[in-house]
């Protein structure tokens, strides 16, 4: 009997070990290395792909041991990866890193836009147009929105002094609204679970 409450202790102690930690972010926090298929996944720091990843110009590989070769991952069928310490997202058809993880995480991507014209001869002609769009993500629902006035109000209106100091700024641009983004990232930091 006493063996197998000392067994039953040890067994209890080594589950209780194993299981995850809850850490406060911090810029060098130690983010589990491998590809993400879902939002789920990179909020449970537990990417499901831990094989050998390896990233060309634009392209992200990944190394297939059963084929023993590189395998190119297309970023519409997983969520991002995280690499030497940074996380990438899939957006737009290509990755791009995390600039500043927090509440509302802030990342910028080429976004390629569609549009009607006319030609010279009055046909209507569709054009694309590339260009560098600021973008937050919502750690709470992983949702995505432009880095604007309109999609940080929700989140600011409730935080008095930083919504008065919000509206005192003469213009809204781009450095004006990441400043607002990193206060409120430091008013509610977020916590990743450590294995």
């Amino acid at each position: 009997m006493k063996y197998i409450s000392l067994f039953l202790y040890l067994l209890s102690a080594s589950l209780l070990a194993q299981e995850k930690q809850m850490v406060t972010y911090v810029t060098d926090f130690p983010f589990q290395e491998g590809i993400y298929r879902s939002f789920e996944e990179f909020k449970q720091n537990a990417p499901s792909i831990q094989a050998k990843i390896e990233r060309q110009g634009s392209n992200l590989f990944v190394y297939d041991d059963s084929l023993e070769q590189m395998i190119r991952v297309n970023p519409d069928k997983v969520w991002g990866y995280s690499q030497s310490g940074n996380v990438y997202i899939s957006y737009d058809e290509a990755y791009w890193r995390f600039l500043n993880i927090g509440a509302l995480t802030h990342f910028s991507a080429i976004v390629v836009s569609t549009f009607q014209t006319i030609d010279a001869f009055g046909f209507p002609v569709e054009q694309r147009s590339k260009s560098m769009k600021q973008l937050f993500l919502d750690f709470e629902n992983g949702k995505i929105y432009p880095l604007e006035y309109k999609a940080l109000v929700p989140y600011i209106e409730n935080e008095p002094i930083l919504n008065q100091r919000f509206k005192k700024m003469k213009r809204k641009k781009d450095r004006e609204l990441i400043v607002v983004l990193k206060a409120y990232n430091e008013l509610y930091p977020i916590q990743f679970p450590v294995y």
